[in-house]
């Protein structure tokens, strides 16, 4: 029988190349913020159109720094959604920032600018982090104006959208500051765990290059507060900067597969989001009112899937009873139906075909 992994990082492993660049990187005695960095992080920001990209430990360091860099202290409040796995929040809570619950559309599970305008009214929101979930893309230029006219600051969570673009642009590119993880099932993953900051402002550029080392202006010279040691590796830089290659490439084959889902999808019983293929599909995330059902009539064909994400922020533990009046109503409704599917760079046509009659006989 054949059997589908919910990713294959062996399709994304040149182990040959890798060991080679580990081998250059280990004889050149320069381990932290040396060359490979520094090529990555020039290399990063032109890929994705900005002046400055920083990089760091990993994607959740590069929201706190993110969010730092832009001036967010205790108890300022941020606007964020609360079905994209509590990584925002993680970062707020270590900052004593206050969450700000935005609901999602019902078709694509992406933050919904009706609900922030209304709630920018009602609230005191000093930024909004926008997540390109799922690979999606966000409606980030909606957002912007309204957040424009407020002087409110605008965060992109790109962790799951590396390479995705809105009318020949790329995400990263549009808020004031954004973040990437290079988590290694990341469209663009590391051999371990990396992050990095982006934005075409020069000032914020500096914060963050500080924040990221200690607080330093000069070695030893600590010059900001809130100073942390968070830097991307340079032998992990040397992999990204070697993956970077192939991102383009790894995107379009994740695309397909989405393209032969969707098509193969369009009358069966579970729901595909409307944005699966504006992005660069990290995720395949389907609704079904079944979902135990179907994960367990996966696994009898030896597929896997996964749910992300199945604890909606706000009615997390660690927040005990602070949201419960909070009305997000389709975030709500979702939370229970969401379910993801194989999908990566490599996946074979007899994998597609075998997910897509397994899920068709449902």
């Amino acid at each position: 029988m054949i059997s589908v992994p919910m990713f294959n990082l062996a399709q994304v492993t040149d182990v040959d190349k890798l060991t080679k660049i580990s081998t250059e990187v280990f004889n050149s005695s320069q381990h932290i913020l040396g060359p490979n960095v520094r090529n990555f992080e020039l290399k990063f920001a032109d890929y994705i159109g900005v002046n400055h990209c920083l990089g760091v430990a990993n994607g959740s360091d590069a929201l706190v720094i993110a969010l730092r860099a832009i001036g967010i202290k205790k108890d300022d409040e941020v606007a964020t959604v609360a079905n994209a796995g509590f990584y925002t929040c993680a970062a707020l809570n270590l900052i004593g920032a206050i969450p700000v619950f935005i609901d999602i559309d019902s078709d694509s599970l992406l933050i919904d600018p009706i609900d922030l305008e209304k709630k920018m009214v009602t609230n005191k929101i000093k930024a909004v982090v926008v997540t390109h979930l799922y690979g999606q893309v966000a409606p980030i230029k909606d957002v912007i104006k309204l957040c424009s006219k407020s002087g409110i600051k605008v965060i992109e969570d790109c962790a799951q959208a590396h390479g995705a673009q809105i009318e020949g642009k790329k995400v990263g590119s549009f808020g004031n500051i954004s973040t990437f993880s290079f988590y290694p099932t990341k469209n663009l993953g590391a051999v371990g765990d990396g992050g990095a900051v982006l934005t075409n402002d020069g000032q914020i550029a500096k914060i963050v290059k500080q924040i990221r080392q200690y607080g330093w202006g000069e070695k030893y010279s600590v010059e900001i507060e809130n100073g942390t040691n968070s830097r991307l590796d340079e032998l992990q830089a040397a992999f990204l900067l070697a993956k970077l290659e192939d991102l383009d490439n790894w995107n379009q084959q994740r695309i397909k597969v989405a393209q032969q889902y969707v098509n193969a999808f369009e009358k069966s019983k579970v729901k595909v989001l409307k944005n699966t293929l504006k992005g660069v599909a990290h995720l395949f995330v389907v609704l079904t009112d079944d979902r135990d059902k179907l994960i367990e009539h996966l696994a009898k064909s030896s597929i896997q899937s996964g749910i992300h994400y199945p604890i909606s922020d706000h009615k997390q533990a660690i927040f005990k009873q602070n949201f419960k009046d909070t009305n997000l109503p389709v975030t709500d409704d979702t939370v229970d139906k969401i379910l993801s599917l194989p999908i990566y760079p490599g996946m074979k046509q007899e994998e597609i075909e075998h997910v897509i009659n397994v899920v068709s006989n449902f």
